[in-house]
């Protein structure tokens, strides 16, 4: 932490420790409530000083995709005796039940 933060950072803790708006903390002072409050939310951030150190740089990770027509979206496969109904996600439930009765109609 640089002595400017060091400086801040103990009038934020004096600050809050006297209960005071920040207003009322900073009459008097040589300096602004703004520069008291930007200081106090700055702060619980992390200090400028320890974001610039504690920078890494960003961890990539990388993924092949495939794009395949081959894919099909997920299905299932009906029997009812010979026939087969291939019902895929997203399927018409009133007409499938009526397949089946028409099929299971003809066993």
């Amino acid at each position: 932490m640089t002595e400017t933060e060091s400086k801040w950072a103990e009038r934020v803790r004096e600050r809050k420790a006297s209960g005071k708006s920040f207003e009322e903390f900073a009459e008097g002072r040589d300096f602004k409530a703004s520069s008291l409050r930007y200081w106090d939310i700055t702060l619980r951030h992390g200090a400028p000083s320890e974001r610039r150190s504690a920078a890494t740089p960003p961890q990539i990770r990388l993924a092949k995709v495939v794009a395949s027509s081959t894919l099909q979206p997920a299905s299932i496969e009906v029997a009812i005796g010979a026939a087969r109904v291939l019902v895929r996600a997203g399927f018409d439930r009133a007409l499938l039940r009526q397949v089946v009765d028409a099929l299971g109609a003809g066993s």
